[in-house]
């Protein structure tokens, strides 16, 4: 299975001129940990995310909650993977960067979708793959 076929549901998006206030409403209405920043102009092109710890970390800071996504989010290196690579690179992934989404994009560059770490461990199929691709740490 590759990470296109995984991220089946549309990605959730949000524009940089956002307030975390508003992604925080959007993250609860579509039950996400995750929203991809795309690019005003081209809602296919992700520029950034913005994950319920980046917001969590935003009101410990005492950000007001009307600062911008754009500047409480991860912009230009978010984690990604392409589409047409294993369900064992967003898994490998994950675990070095230590996050729960990694972003899916085509080779061209272009929001596929998003992977989150409940899609990985949600289906016994994906459990079995990883197993038997299991990568051994260096820990």
């Amino acid at each position: 299975m590759n990470c296109g076929e995984l991220a089946s549901k549309p990605p959730v998006t949000i524009t940089p001129d956002k307030t975390v206030e508003e992604a925080a409403e959007v993250m609860a209405k579509h039950r996400v940990g995750l929203l991809v920043i795309v690019d005003r102009e081209n809602p296919r092109r992700p520029i950034g995310v913005i994950s319920e710890r980046d917001i969590i970390r935003t009101i410990a800071g005492k950000a007001p909650l009307t600062v911008t996504v754009d500047k409480a989010g991860t912009m230009k290196n978010f984690v990604y993977v392409y589409a047409d690579e294993p369900v064992t690179a967003a898994a490998l992934k994950m675990k070095r960067f230590n996050v729960r989404h990694v972003v899916v994009l085509d080779r061209s560059g272009e929001l596929v979708g998003v992977i989150s770490i409940r899609d990985l461990i949600g289906e016994k199929k994906i459990l079995e793959i990883l197993a038997r691709e299991r990568v051994p740490t260096q820990e």
